[in-house]
């Protein structure tokens, strides 16, 4: 254990895969993470086919980035649309 009494681990366990590092919950961690995002990947690859990928890729991470604030995906979702619409400019229906 180091001072902060945390697992120590050695540079060959930070390739492992995780469940065999240090977080055995690992497998319901990534279920988890990856069900909460699908519908920001779902926007960002329906986005990329009509706006270009580095637009859609900025609004999916965003609409992620905010979802882990604590916000719901559809209120992430509208505030990330709203950034690029000039005020009163009502948003596109979701996909």
């Amino acid at each position: 254990m180091d001072i902060n009494n945390q697992q120590s681990y050695t540079p060959i366990d930070y390739y492992r895969e995780p469940q065999q590092a240090l977080y055995p919950q690992s497998h319901n961690l990534q279920q988890q993470t990856l069900t909460i995002i699908t519908p920001a990947v779902s926007h960002g690859l329906r986005e990329a086919q009509h706006l270009g990928y580095r637009h859609a890729l900025t609004e999916a991470v965003a609409i992620g980035y905010l979802m882990g604030r604590g916000y719901n995906y559809n209120a992430a979702w509208k505030t990330v649309e709203s950034w690029w619409r000039p005020s009163g400019t009502q948003l596109p229906t979701p996909y």
